[in-house]
C-alpha cells in the first residue's frame, strides 16, 4: 500500500496547490508512482499548475457519485513526468467523506503516494484527515497564517494524525528582517510542527503555476522540491534554500 499524504493551510492563498504538485512531481522524478487529488468544491485550480486543463473530461465529483471508474478521471501531466491528478469538480456541492476515504484506499494500491491537496473549508481537512498518514501544513511567515497553521496543526493530532510537519511557502526574507515574523524558529515553534521544507517566492514557481512549463533543471527551486520529496522519505538531506 501507498502512502497517503495531504496538504493543508490555515488560510487561503498560500500556495497549497503548487506545493502539491511540484512535491508531487519530485516524488515521480525519484522513481514513485504519483497521484495529487484535489479536494475542493467549486474551486479548481490543479488542472492549471498540472496542466492538464485541456484534458480533463471527469472529476473526483463524477468518481464519487458513480458517474464513471476513477480510472476515467485519471489524468497525466504532460509538464511533470510520472505525476497523475485528479482534479476536483467546477461546481460546488458536497463530497461524500466515507466515499472519499474508500476511493483513497483503493487508490493507495495503484500509487507510491496520494497527495490530498485540501481546501481551507473544515470539512475538507477532516475528510482528508480520516485517511492521510502524514500531514504537510503550509504557512506564510506572517502572523494570520502562522495562526491559522497551529489551528490545523491541533486539529490533525486530535485526529491522530502523527507525521505533521510545516512547509514555510513564499517567503520573503526582506518581511522576516522588517519584523513581520521575529525569525522562521518562531514560525516552527508557533505551528507546532517539524519544519520540511522552506521555499522563497519565485518568479519561476509562479511562471510554472501559471501552466508555461515546469521548473527547470538544476534551478534552486528545483532543488527545494526534490529535497522536500527526499525528506518525506525520510532521507536526511539539506532544506536547499540558495
Amino acid at each position: 500500500m501507498g502512502t497517503i499524504a495531504m496538504v493543508a493551510s490555515g488560510k487561503d492563498g498560500v500556495g497549497k496547490t503548487a506545493v502539491s504538485v511540484f512535491t508531487g512531481a519530485a516524488l515521480a522524478r525519484d522513481g514513485s508512482r504519483v497521484l495529487v487529488i484535489e479536494l475542493d468544491s467549486g474551486l479548481r485550480s490543479i488542472d492549471i499548475v498540472s496542466g492538464v486543463y485541456s484534458r480533463i473530461i471527469y472529476d473526483l465529483a463524477d468518481v464519487l457519485s458513480g458517474r464513471c471508474e476513477h480510472d476515467k478521471a485519471i489524468v497525466q501531466s504532460p509538464m511533470q513526468s510520472g505525476l497523475y491528478v485528479m482534479s476536483a469538480p467546477f461546481n460546488s456541492g458536497t463530497i461524500s467523506a466515507d466515499r472519499f476515504v474508500k476511493l483513497c484506499t483503493v487508490l493507495s494500491a495503484d500509487y507510491d503516494y496520494v497527495i490530498i491537496d485540501t481546501a481551507s473549508s473544515t470539512g475538507a481537512l477532516l475528510t482528508a484527515a480520516s485517511t492521510a498518514m502524514k500531514a504537510m501544513i503550509v504557512t506564510t511567515a506572517d502572523p494570520v497564517s502562522i495562526r491559522g497553521s497551529r489551528l490545523i496543526a491541533d486539529r490533525l493530532y486530535d485526529m491522530s494524525v502523527q507525521d505533521v510537519r510545516l512547509v514555510i511557502n513564499r517567503l520573503v526574507p526582506e518581511r522576516v528582517y522588517a519584523g513581520a515574523v521575529p525569525n522562521l524558529d518562531y514560525c516552527i515553534d508557533a505551528v507546532g510542527a517539524r519544519l520540511l521544507g522552506v521555499i522563497p517566492e519565485s518568479d519561476s514557481i509562479a511562471l510554472a503555476c501559471s501552466g508555461a512549463g515546469s521548473l527547470a533543471p538544476g534551478s534552486r527551486e528545483y532543488k527545494i522540491f526534490s529535497n522536500i520529496a527526499q525528506r518525506i522519505k525520510g532521507n536526511e538531506v539539506p532544506l536547499e534554500m540558495r
